[in-house]
């Protein structure tokens, strides 16, 4: 038998109406929030959007920013174990660096704006720091890749993989910085984009050239 709760009002819900309710609301946030950052709106906004009671929002979440977290942590740091789990599996250095960006363009940064990640950086320092130690680990990960892709072929000879990870540590740093990005206008999926056709364009051996050099 199902399993019948209580909410913070005192009243009885299921759990599955519970979670479908829970759910609901992150999809309607994360659309206002990828359209317009998280700084002005507020709980009676959404809940008009919803058609919902302010006593039904914070049966599932405390306040706002509660729910901006739940938006971070299922659109971003959910996909951190599939991220981490292709960055250190043992295939081909190449074909991980090239899925470590689709992953990036096409799940994790598909929906996230310049405006909600500036709110995070300004509004919300510890889960903006929460995601930039990720992306100082990533890079770790990818600098040790780059010495590996070497030593497989597929990777250019003449680069430093210690100097190539901390220009990329810096690009990071400094360019996939929300409010410099806002100032320029640029959203985080036109720049993993670019950022992908610089890197392995820049880093990776052609593959007409490794078939040369195992000919020869």
């Amino acid at each position: 038998m199902e399993k019948v709760t209580k909410g913070r009002s005192g009243r009885k819900s299921r759990p599955g109406r519970t979670e479908k309710t829970r759910k609901r609301i992150t999809a309607h946030a994360e659309r206002v929030f990828r359209e317009r950052g998280f700084r002005k709106v507020t709980v009676e906004e959404l809940c008009a959007d919803l058609g919902m009671s302010k006593r039904t929002f914070y049966r599932h979440f405390p306040d706002r920013d509660a729910l901006v977290v739940a938006v971070v942590v299922e659109r971003i740091e959910g996909y951190v174990p599939a991220l981490l789990e292709n960055l250190t599996s043992a295939g081909p250095v190449d074909g991980i660096l090239k899925k470590h960006f689709d992953l990036l363009i096409h799940n994790v940064l598909s929906n996230v704006s310049t405006q909600m990640m500036v709110d995070i950086q300004v509004l919300m320092p510890e889960l903006w720091d929460r995601i930039d130690q990720f992306r100082s680990g990533a890079v770790s990960i990818i600098t040790e890749l780059l010495s590996r892709g070497q030593e497989e072929g597929s990777i250019r000879p003449d680069l430093d993989p210690t100097v190539a990870g901390k220009l990329i540590q810096g690009i990071l740093t400094n360019v996939a910085h929300p409010r410099f990005m806002a100032d320029q206008g640029l959203s985080f999926d036109q720049f993993i984009t670019t950022f992908k056709d610089l890197l392995l364009e820049g880093v990776l051996v052609p593959m007409d050239s490794r078939v040369r050099g195992n000919d020869g």
